[in-house]
């Protein structure tokens, strides 16, 4: 089993704001166009997904990764995560 990020991109009002959507290529997270909506232990980047059962809808898609330096933002987004979680 491997660590991965389900990150979900694109925005639409019922699940996340579109006040940050202005793309910033140095910090994908910090622009709004991507949001890390779970981290976890699976198999496959399907089984990742599935297991977070992050919401989806139009203008949106989810993925997930298992490399953490792979995407702009990813690891500053990671530790704004688990400190919502540790606060």
């Amino acid at each position: 089993m491997k660590t991965y990020y389900v990150i979900r991109s694109g925005w639409n009002a019922a699940n996340q704001s579109a006040a940050r959507t202005k793309k910033n290529p140095a910090n994908n997270f910090e622009s709004g166009v991507y949001t890390l909506v779970g981290v976890v232990e699976a198999d496959s980047p399907a089984a990742a997904i599935e297991q977070v059962n992050a919401t989806c809808y139009n203008n949106q898609q989810v993925f997930a990764t298992d490399r953490l330096r792979s995407i702009q933002g990813l690891t500053a987004a990671l530790a704004s995560y688990v400190l919502s979680y540790t606060e």
